[in-house]
């Protein structure tokens, strides 16, 4: 019953548009693609699967700290459970003992040619969303050790994992950003008693340049907005004005969010960014151009979008000195600021030219402001059903 109302709303969307006929068909094609490969936008909407391992050296062990969201706990443990166990439906209890047998086999450490098993393990549960799990190890009479850590080949491509080496008086050691193709680090052991200067082996910096371009261009809803703002944009002026109001609005709060200054769940940001979309959507129906307060409108949006954007980085524990959080976080800013100047650069010489066309302007922004509100009203509903 729910798809025939949909069906009948876009037939009467079609037609109460003045779309020439040509027009009407490829409109009711794009719509109909767009429910079509909506599950699929809804599974790479800004989601890049992310985890945090904190790795503590002390004089006489190495005490491992895994963080992860319970979905990414629960995939883990039914990799390796029985068909059975795999078919539980998603929300059960998650047993400690089968996420301790998870952690200590799939995250390692070598001395040589010999493999650290785990003396202690234990987990607990931070919040409703994450899981934490313990591991500690003897620490060898060596000054080199290898961390391998095959976690993510556990969970869906593309996960990654930020690794933190600190010595007990929270001396930085090493930082890195690990993969399934890239799982392991080299630790160099300070000697015992002795306070080591911070280590040179910061990889945080490009890792999270990258992590930050990933993430906006696997991240649909965010790309969406950019492109309902910048499809009813006329001159290089306006387009400037939308971009600068985006990018410092979510900056305030990616930087506020991440050092854990300001704090909202993901219940309530994820279906905000989604009304945002919808929002935008119909203002340019209305409007059929950017309105006067479009850049206002923008910037309160963004500091929506800068809370989700903090999602990706929050649950790290990205050390507790500020060098340790700051680095990361300019480089994951960047990474964005980059990746969406990119997709500006890529489709905004596409879309002038098309304004060109007076067709365009008077049919086809109409139909993309329609699509947009659709997705985004779509991607609402879902994430407020969801949580």
């Amino acid at each position: 019953m729910r798809r025939l109302r949909t069906t009948d709303a876009i037939i009467y969307i079609i037609h109460s548009h003045k779309f020439a006929k040509s027009s009407r068909l490829l409109f009711g094609l794009s719509v109909s693609l767009f429910l079509l490969v909506s599950p699929t936008f809804r599974a790479g909407a800004h989601d890049p699967g992310l985890s945090s391992a904190k790795v503590t050296v002390g004089d006489n062990q190495i005490d491992v700290l895994l963080g992860f969201a319970r979905k990414d706990a629960e995939t883990m443990v039914a990799a390796q459970a029985d068909q059975s166990a795999a078919d539980k439906p998603q929300g059960t209890a998650l047993e400690p003992e089968k996420l301790e047998s998870v952690g200590a086999n799939e995250f390692s450490l070598y001395w040589r040619e010999q493999r650290l098993i785990p003396y202690q393990t234990s987990t607990q549960r931070t919040d409703a969303q994450n899981i934490e799990i313990s591991l500690r190890f003897q620490r060898p009479n060596a000054t080199q050790v290898w961390l391998i850590s095959s976690l993510m080949k556990r969970l869906p491509l593309g996960h990654r994992e930020y690794l933190s080496v600190q010595t007990r008086s929270g001396v930085n050691l090493g930082e890195a950003m690990l993969s399934a193709e890239q799982d392991s680090f080299q630790i160099d052991l300070p000697a015992i008693g002795l306070s080591p200067g911070a280590s040179n082996k910061s990889h945080s910096f490009f890792a999270f340049l990258r992590l930050g371009v990933e993430h906006i261009l696997t991240g649909y809803d965010h790309l969406l907005f950019l492109f309902a703002l910048m499809v009813v944009c006329r001159n290089l002026r306006s387009i400037f004005m939308v971009i600068t109001c985006f990018t410092v609005a979510h900056s305030i709060t990616l930087a506020l969010a991440t050092l854990d200054l300001v704090r909202l769940p993901g219940r309530i940001v994820e279906p905000t960014i989604a009304a945002t979309i919808a929002y935008v959507g119909l203002e340019n129906l209305v409007h059929g151009e950017a309105p006067k307060w479009r850049g206002l409108i923008t910037f309160l949006f963004g500091l929506v979008h800068g809370l989700g954007f903090a999602d990706a980085l929050r649950e790290f524990g990205i050390g507790s000195g500020r060098v340790g959080m700051v680095v990361p976080l300019v480089g994951f800013n960047l990474g964005v600021e980059a990746g969406q100047l990119s997709v500006a650069a890529i489709v905004l010489p596409v879309l002038w030219q098309l304004r060109k066309n007076s067709a365009f302007v008077r049919q086809w922004v109409p139909a993309c402001s329609v699509a947009v509100a659709l997705a985004g009203s779509y991607w609402m509903i879902e994430r407020v059903m969801q949580s």
